[in-house]
């Protein structure tokens, strides 16, 4: 009994018994892993929340917010595959009323959204725009060496009316696209007469330019004087910012 314990723990100290043993202790360590280490650890300087709770695998992100957008309390958790990739992915969601979900992936200076769904809600608006909401639908962006990349779905958002006079609210949604390495959404309203185009560059900094045509004198003539400009065939008004 003596020698037959001896040869065992023998073989446990060969080399893929070690191996073995060190995958067992990084597996152990990275499942007691907290979820705020991991977030502190992988995400952006820009990205904030009032707390954060539970283990890497599952747990809830209050608050969050990434820029000048409060995407609210999610659930959240690592993706376990991709980290054999070198890759931290985490998964976020929210159910209920307003639900949202979204992929967050990074691997050094590559980062990328996908399956980004659902609707966040501005109550600041964006910049000088009264923007009340955003809009998402299988928007993916991977932004590469600060450019971008890839983009695809689509991005809406929806606006309060700028004038007495105008519709209650102004709807416009685009499809994503890469355009001299920035991030760029063109949108449009219904009925072609509202147009908005979204360019993000990698660095974060955003710019915004609204323009309404076919507006009569007495619609055009007010928004003009509350901060909008002359455009060809309508008037229009730009803002920027940082996410």
């Amino acid at each position: 009994m003596i020698g037959r314990w001896i040869f065992v723990r023998e073989r446990a100290l060969t080399r893929s018994g070690w191996l073995t043993l060190a995958g067992l202790t990084v597996v152990g360590l990275i499942s007691l892993l907290p979820l705020r280490l991991a977030v502190g650890l992988s995400a952006p300087d820009n990205v904030t929340a009032r707390s954060i709770e539970g283990s890497v695998w599952s747990g809830r992100i209050g608050d969050l917010r990434v820029g000048p957008l409060p995407l609210g309390t999610v659930d959240a958790g690592l993706n376990p595959l991709p980290l054999l990739l070198g890759r931290a992915e985490f998964s976020l969601g929210r159910d209920g009323p307003a639900p949202f979900a979204a992929v967050a992936s990074a691997s050094g200076n590559d980062v990328r959204l996908s399956g980004v769904n659902g609707v966040v809600a501005l109550p600041d608006g964006l910049g000088g725009l009264p923007v009340t909401s955003l809009s998402f639908g299988d928007l993916t962006v991977r932004m590469a060496d600060g450019k971008c990349a890839d983009a695809k779905g689509t991005l809406g958002m929806t606006l309060a009316s700028p004038a007495p006079l105008l519709p209650d609210a102004i709807s416009l949604s685009g499809k994503a696209r890469c355009e001299g390495g920035s991030l760029v959404v063109p949108m449009q309203g219904p009925g072609g007469m509202e147009r908005l185009t979204m360019r993000i560059a990698g660095s974060g900094r955003w710019q915004a330019d609204l323009v309404l045509s076919g507006l009569p004198p007495e619609i055009s003539g007010p928004l003009i004087q509350g901060g909008f400009t002359a455009r060809p065939g309508g008037v229009g008004i730009g803002t920027s910012g940082q996410f």
